[in-house]
């Protein structure tokens, strides 16, 4: 069995001096925590579309086995709602295999109401 263990996001200021050591600057945050974590849910993502070179960054800074599990946008969840999305979603996933081997699930969170 192959377990990838992680948190709801990586870059948390009020973790300095708990988890990450004081000094550590914000631009190592994600390569520290992948030293000790294999994977890690994306929220922005769920904010704002993800992009290619951002995404590429990311995988630039941790190892081969880790999964970046990204949350689906909220333009094609809560104001799409799923329907006719097909050009955000087509978006999305293009954009989400930058990821190659280190994309994990892909998250949706709906709104039910």
């Amino acid at each position: 069995m192959n377990l990838y263990v992680g948190t709801s996001g990586y870059s948390y200021k009020e973790w300095k001096g708990t988890f990450y050591p004081r000094e550590l600057p914000d631009r190592q945050m994600l390569h520290y925590y992948a030293g000790h974590f294999r994977a890690v849910e994306i929220n922005n993502t769920f904010y704002r579309m993800p992009k290619v070179s951002v995404l590429e960054t990311w995988a630039s800074q941790v190892p081969a086995e880790f999964k970046f599990v990204l949350k689906a946008p909220q333009r094609i969840t809560h104001v799409q709602r799923l329907q006719n999305a097909d050009d955000s979603l087509s978006y999305l996933l293009e954009v989400a295999g930058t990821l190659k081997d280190r994309l994990g699930p892909l998250l949706f969170q709906l709104l039910l109401a």
